[in-house]
């Protein structure tokens, strides 16, 4: 339904009263439409439409059942728009919000379910847009998506350690999955800037050992992406590997 306001509709009553008006109208024609909109009109101004209402963007709604424990993985993925998901309860509780997984503009809901019964995944776009064409779908999650997850979380709740041994987990579910590799090299980065905190100014500050095995998981997951196709950024991590290795910024111009 189209919108419109208070103005959008005095705006109407002038145009009709000035349509009969020629090019030539001087300020006179002018002064007379005005002084007869003011004859029409109330001195004090009358509302002609007020209501308060939350503006909800388009979204599809799609319905599954499932057995309480049950993991599954929900993907809504679109090359034009970016795409948001809404995982309601049987009892409609919102359970999970994503937009953008792992960086990505595609959204993820991986979860175990709570009780059995009928879900609801409300489907849309992140910024309220009129969407697009879609791919959505619900299947059950596997060890390692569960894995792999569950460190994503760790790195957001800044319980470094922790993501880093999620993450080797999720490489030996999964030993051919290049993100492994990369967020286990930046878990390891992080826990160490935390816990040397002031005195962390750069790679050379970093025990040797972790610092090997940082680079070993960046050239790991470079390797990776490469075989997969994805060249430049294996370039980008290369480079980050180089910058761990040697302290020295690979961009930097040399004097």
């Amino acid at each position: 339904m189209p919108s419109f306001s208070i103005f959008s509709l005095r705006g109407c009553q002038i145009n009709d009263l000035l349509r009969g008006l020629s090019h030539r109208s001087n300020y006179m024609a002018w002064g007379a439409a005005l002084a007869l909109l003011t004859y029409i009109t109330p001195a004090a101004a009358q509302t002609i439409l007020e209501e308060s209402v939350e503006f909800k963007p388009t979204q599809d709604t799609y319905t599954f059942t499932s057995e309480a424990g049950q993991a599954v993985i929900i993907e809504m993925v679109s090359e034009e728009f970016d795409t948001f998901i809404t995982l309601l309860s049987p009892s409609g509780e919102i359970l999970e919000q994503n937009d953008d997984y792992n960086g990505t503009p595609q959204a993820t809901i991986v979860m175990k379910l709570p009780e059995s019964g009928e879900y609801t995944v409300l489907a849309g776009s992140f910024y309220g847009q009129l969407g697009g064409n879609y791919r959505i779908s619900v299947k059950p999650a596997t060890d390692f998506q569960q894995v792999y997850d569950r460190a994503l979380e760790l790195m957001q709740s800044e319980d470094y350690s922790e993501a880093a041994e999620a993450y080797e987990a999720a490489i030996v579910l999964k030993p051919n999955d290049p993100n492994s590799y990369l967020g286990r090299a930046d878990a390891l980065l992080r826990q160490q800037a935390l816990l040397l905190n002031e005195e962390f100014s750069g790679p050379n500050d970093l025990p040797s050992e972790i610092r090997a095995d940082i680079v070993e998981n960046y050239e790991k997951a470079a390797r990776l992406f490469a075989a997969a196709g994805e060249q430049e950024f294996s370039a980008l991590i290369l480079e980050q590997a180089e910058f761990v290795r040697t302290g020295e910024d690979p961009q930097a111009p040399v004097n």
